[in-house]
């Protein structure tokens, strides 16, 4: 996805969400769901880092 914060343009990572059903209801405002277990994959994180215009390494 691309995105622009303050006139610079850069790519956003979004990690994949798996969800799994549980088998399990629950009641919320008075209307029943089923539950589900969410798991995220690790995303990978840079390892430069610029603020203000400095660079900052890991």
């Amino acid at each position: 996805m691309q995105l622009s914060f303050l006139g610079k343009s850069y790519e956003a990572s979004t990690p994949a969400v798996d969800a799994i059903a549980t088998g399990e209801t629950a009641t919320f405002m008075g209307r029943p769901y089923a539950r589900k277990q969410f798991t995220v994959a690790q995303r990978q994180q840079s390892t430069a880092l610029t603020y203000r215009g400095v660079h900052y390494t890991r």
